[in-house]
């Protein structure tokens, strides 16, 4: 973890609930980890892997495609850049 200058922030909370904050979270997180491994093994176990791996590899393409993917301009760029 990156050390900061304590100078520079004003004191919300205590060491003390820092620690506390953070132990909880990770508790949390192993957790869910936890609940998404039981629940992926469950899944896996109904419909087997071949199935289950074709969903998840549409599903990743669709998210690719339509919300990571960069849009293309509709114009063409030589079009509108030449003000002059």
């Amino acid at each position: 973890m990156k050390k900061v200058d304590s100078d520079l922030l004003p004191e919300l909370y205590s060491r003390q609930e820092l620690d506390k904050a953070r132990r909880r979270y990770r508790l949390v997180g192993r957790i869910e980890g936890v609940a998404a491994a039981v629940l992926a093994g469950t899944i896996f176990s109904f419909l087997g892997w071949i199935p289950t791996v074709l969903v998840l590899g549409v599903a990743g393409y669709l998210i690719y495609r339509f919300v990571l993917k960069p849009r293309k301009s509709s114009k063409p760029e030589s079009a509108g850049d030449d003000l002059t």
